[in-house]
């Protein structure tokens, strides 16, 4: 037996190398004599196998294809990295014999560029239909970037916007609005009951596109208010492991509503007619879906040739596939008989030029991309039953009366508490160096892991202080609160001072008993204390009966 056993684990051991040798003779045909379809053209990219399959099929059957030696879709590759160091690695390493860059965001080809993993378009005839043909901005988003030289060192292949897809029969099942702002994604009313997940989230760092949605949040409302809002939207839903899993939870029906791209509203909308995707008005933004060089193209020509037929009517017109449904960066694509078959999309297109962008910094997006992501997932993702059912006991302290003075005021003084950050937007920009070591990642999720527990124990624990608000009033007075015995005298009871200069925000009650309650009549003060220790009681009650 134990024979048998060693003899296993040797062939075991055997078949692994073998396995990977088999694989890398696959993509390199020089590797181990082995002589498969000739690679041409390998591509990077962030796009689904539809798309790029698609793609590659259309330009392998077009001249500019066969002017460069290209005659099947075999002789085209793509693979699919995952994350920035895999791009890197792809675009710069020999070993992987990459020429091109397609689809990810501005954020990622941004930071390839700066860390000199992508070469200029200087091909005269691709630089001349780039000029002819796509703006340099599209409602105010840049579609280009260019290097210290002023070369072109990536185009947008396609543009984008980032919304949210309803299900409106959930909504009505469900008894919510339809919401049309961020604002009411994140708003208390939204939250129904605790098995009820009203809303699809993606963790950020296995979503590129619901990262972008973040980033527009935390730039159109800064970033302790926006980071407020994403807690916010949370505790009234759930988390995925990235888009498409998102996605399918409104067209499920799991949640009423998920953040989505465009075209996946559109993928929605095809797959379920009750689903409709929203552009939030002047809260969204135009997004190029860049293509670019790698550093060392292994085959320049073909690299040339295909980054000139996706910019192609033709190739723009590959996107209006039902499939697809991306938004071509070239309005005339919507000339050609596809385009013409696509009246929605033709719509979406218009309604997302005319949608008033807000000024996205891409700059200030990409100097803290990775420490916003992980910030999501260790004070979010891992934490989220905590932080949903801490949402759910302050939603529930406000729907139930709990909050007996100024009930809006002291949630919303709460809520504040419970979306605040782990760190601040400097402390984002200064990790983001470090983020991708192992251990300062480690001990910075143990860190704010801890600081979200420990936050939101302090909101249950502020739940049975109802009568705490915010004053930032200028004023310089006196709040005297005066009872009346039984002889229809008066007695002072307290004398509260409150704010003497706008910049001061102060904690003050608005009922306090001092130690001027001995000047109060016996009967007055029992009376008091007979008519509140029930509250406090039946609070007690609830509280402990929520935590439960």
């Amino acid at each position: 037996m134990k024979g048998k056993k060693l003899l296993f684990l040797f062939i075991f051991l055997l078949i692994i190398p073998l396995a990977g040798s088999h694989v890398v003779a696959f993509t390199n045909p020089e590797v181990n004599n082995v002589t498969p379809t000739a690679i041409k053209l390998s591509v990077s990219t962030r796009h689904d196998a539809i798309l790029y399959n698609k793609m590659g099929a259309a330009f392998a059957a077009s001249p500019l294809a066969a002017a460069v030696g290209i005659t099947s879709a075999s002789e085209i590759s793509f693979s699919g990295p995952s994350t920035f160091d895999g791009w890197f690695k792809e675009m710069t390493n020999p070993f992987f014999e990459k020429s091109v860059g397609w689809g990810g965001g501005p954020t990622l080809f941004n930071n390839l560029a700066d860390k000199g993993a992508l070469s200029p378009i200087t091909d005269p005839d691709l630089v001349a239909l780039i000029a002819a043909n796509i703006s340099d901005t599209i409602a105010g988003a840049d579609m280009k970037q260019y290097d210290a030289n002023g070369d072109l060192i990536w185009v947008g292949s396609a543009i984008s916007s980032f919304g949210f897809t309803v299900n409106n029969a959930e909504l009505e099942a469900r008894g919510l609005p339809k919401p049309l702002t961020w604002e009411d994604l994140a708003a208390p009313e939204f939250f129904t009951f605790d098995s009820q997940f009203n809303i699809g989230l993606g963790n950020a760092p296995d979503t590129t596109s619901n990262t972008r949605i973040y980033q527009i949040l935390l730039q159109k409302f800064g970033w302790e208010k926006g980071w407020e809002l994403i807690y916010r939207m949370a505790g009234n839903g759930k988390i995925y492991g990235g888009s498409v899993e998102t996605r399918q939870s409104v067209i499920s029906g799991e949640t009423a509503v998920a953040m989505t791209i465009d075209f996946y509203g559109v993928i929605a909308m095809n797959e379920n007619p009750n689903t409709e995707y929203i552009v939030p008005q002047n809260a969204s933004i135009v997004n190029a879906d860049p293509i670019a060089l790698a550093q060392n193209p292994k085959h320049p020509a073909a690299a040339n040739a295909f980054i000139q037929y996706v910019l192609s009517p033709e190739g723009q017109a590959v996107l209006f596939d039902p499939r697809i449904n991306r938004l071509p960066i070239r309005a005339d694509a919507f000339l050609e008989p596809e385009g013409i078959a696509r009246p929605d999309l033709k719509n979406l297109y218009d309604l997302t030029l005319s949608n008033q962008a807000i000024n996205f910094d891409e700059d200030l997006a990409a100097s803290q991309y990775s420490t916003m992501r992980f910030h999501f997932e260790y004070t979010i993702q891992d934490v989220h039953t905590k932080l949903r059912d801490t949402w759910s006991n302050l939603v529930s302290a406000l729907k139930g009366g709990s909050f007996l003075t100024a009930p809006r005021e002291r949630f919303e003084q709460l809520a504040a508490e419970f979306g605040q950050p782990a760190i601040n937007q400097s402390d984002a920009i200064a990790f983001e160096a470090d983020i991708s070591d192992a251990g300062f990642k480690l001990a910075k999720q143990t860190e704010w892991n801890q600081f979200s527990n420990n936050k939101f124990d302090s909101v249950i624990d502020h739940l049975d202080d109802p009568y705490t608000i915010a004053v930032t009033e200028v004023t310089t007075s006196e709040i005297v609160i005066t009872t009346t015995d039984i002889t229809g005298g008066t007695s002072l009871v307290t004398t509260e001072t409150v704010i003497t200069t706008t910049s001061e925000v102060v904690q003050t009650t608005i009922i306090s008993v001092s130690e001027t309650t001995t000047n109060i009549p016996v009967i007055t003060m029992w009376l008091f204390i007979g008519l509140y220790t029930p509250i406090l009681i039946i609070k007690q009650f609830n509280k402990r009966k929520k935590l439960s």
